[in-house]
């Protein structure tokens, strides 16, 4: 197959330059649980934060290997993505055989290697934001009806379809690749069918290699990220100077009992702690909370901000016009609020956390 043929490749191009790389050979100071460097992976290479990178993937490879590669897949896809697509691949393939990696230097060597070069390289989150806007778009929900019970026929047309809106695109694909198996928010139930997906998607839009490396991508990550990165293949590579990168501002940090404090968001217990402590604390943020939205949908709305506020800021992110549109429309929706509530609570959250900031007594 040629799913087989790349990654094959990919896995010669990785051991080629793993052959002169020398890993780190010290022990990294430990972490208290798996969801707090799960998410410390994750946020430091958002941030470029290389040694805290290295200190979660090392604590992850040693408890569980199959774990730490899943999920190393999923942010080079939900990270990364268009910032180094030959990178992504790279982490896909070398995911796919322990015996592989035994062969090329053992599982440290080819983690810290990839670790290293994800926090090095430009940043792109479209795949996720594209995910946000579905899911939370209220304006969409007339597509989301009108495409769940559409023929197959029909929703590959409109995944295909370049003259159509791009969220609507993302959401036949869904459909397409199956909600059943990737599950979503908000999106109907439906049987999908992977490989069909890929083997009818326009190979004039996207060259037969990457759909065969994002196919690879959506096994291996469990996500539908990969699958993404087809329907904007066509608009990069119109790309035709190098892109630029800039980060996001107010990237500062602070350690909490050796973590630093960006590990701790809406996914781990000590970030959900501080969260509804700091609502007690802060009659501005409670009052907007009560105001904007039903009790039921509080704290996930509360999580959802700390999230745009705090867990999703990046270092060198990618500077491309087209992603930059996605990530402002994400930023923007959310809990069906208008776009000037959830700025609003991205400023009132910001405010708070910096008078009540999170500390020791939280974990």
């Amino acid at each position: 197959m040629l799913d087989n043929i790349w990654t094959e490749y990919l896995c010669e191009q990785l051991a080629d330059r793993l052959a002169t790389y020398k890993p780190p050979q010290h022990e990294y100071q430990s972490l208290p649980e798996r969801w707090i460097a799960m998410s410390l992976l994750q946020k430091a290479i958002r941030r470029s934060d290389t040694q805290e990178a290295l200190r979660a993937g090392q604590y992850l490879l040693n408890l569980d290997y199959r774990m730490f590669w899943r999920r190393l897949c999923v942010i080079a896809w939900e990270d990364i993505s268009f910032g180094d697509f030959d990178l992504c691949g790279m982490v896909t393939a070398a995911a796919g055989s322990k015996r592989w990696r035994e062969k090329v230097g053992g599982e440290w060597k080819i983690a810290s290697y990839l670790i290293r070069q994800l926090c090095t390289v430009p940043k792109n989150r479209v795949t996720d934001d594209i995910v946000t806007i579905v899911d939370h778009d209220v304006s969409l929900e007339a597509i989301r009806e009108a495409l769940a019970n559409a023929s197959v026929e029909t929703v590959m047309s409109m995944a295909n379809a370049l003259s159509e809106p791009f969220s609507h695109r993302v959401i036949a694909a869904w459909y397409a690749l199956g909600t059943d198996k990737f599950a979503s928010e908000v999106l109907y139930r439906r049987k999908g069918d992977v490989e069909r997906f890929f083997t009818c998607f326009d190979t004039e839009q996207c060259p037969e290699h990457v759909l065969a490396i994002c196919r690879v991508g959506v096994s291996r990550s469990g996500t539908i990220l990969p699958a993404i990165i087809p329907l904007l293949w066509n608009d990069w590579r119109q790309v035709s100077e190098p892109l630029g990168a800039k980060s996001d501002t107010d990237l500062s940090t602070y350690q909490i009992s050796t973590i630093p404090r960006y590990a701790f968001d809406g996914h781990t217990r000590a970030g959900r702690r501080y969260l509804y402590w700091l609502v007690n604390q802060s009659p501005e943020l409670r009052e907007y909370l009560h105001t904007v939205i039903s009790k039921t949908d509080r704290n996930a709305l509360l999580r959802e901000l700390c999230f745009k506020v705090l867990s999703a800021m990046c270092t060198d992110r990618q500077a491309w016009d087209v992603t930059d549109r996605i990530r402002h429309q994400a930023d923007q929706v959310g809990y069906g609020l208008t776009a000037a509530q959830i700025s609003d609570g991205m400023r009132i959250l910001q405010t708070s956390m910096n008078a009540h900031p999170m500390t020791e007594k939280h974990l």
